[in-house]
């Protein structure tokens, strides 16, 4: 019973949210992150992209890219008769370019990928962490750096 409870608990798990993890499901969305939306369809499958790619997104663009994500929900939510609303969605379009420029910038410098495009840049990578080690002789102190993949 111990190891079921085990189970079922590492499986309600929060994804992780890292720049590879990030990097990783936004792999796994490719190629469709780039396609037009032409039908409702399009449209909700991709907010439910957008909605998975948020569960993941690190803390330096996760609010940038709730904003997008929810820029997409209200668009998906639209009567495209209502000219009111029509307005509003693009108000709130203009609103978060912001947002999108940054995000845009943290996919391309952290998965290699145009996310507006949905098409790899360079080949893919993932985020980098730094190890610095110092070492001391007598009255020199010599600092080195090494990136660590």
């Amino acid at each position: 019973m111990a190891i079921g409870l085990i189970f079922a608990l590492t499986g309600c798990a929060a994804p992780s949210r890292t720049g590879s993890s990030f990097c990783a499901q936004l792999g796994r969305e490719l190629p469709a992150i780039g396609q037009p939306m032409g039908t409702g369809t399009d449209v909700t499958a991709m907010v439910d992209r957008y909605e998975r790619l948020l569960e993941r997104a690190p803390l330096s663009i996760e609010g940038d890219f709730a904003i997008l994500t929810g820029l997409l929900q209200d668009a998906s939510k639209l009567d495209p008769s209502d000219k009111e609303a029509l307005q509003e969605i693009a108000d709130a379009t203009y609103a978060a370019n912001q947002s999108a420029l940054n995000v845009r910038d943290w996919v391309k410098s952290t998965c290699a990928v145009d996310i507006s495009t949905g098409l790899n840049i360079d080949p893919p990578r993932l985020p980098t962490t730094t190890v610095a080690t110092t070492t001391t002789l007598a009255t020199a102190t010599t600092t080195t750096s090494t990136v660590v993949p």
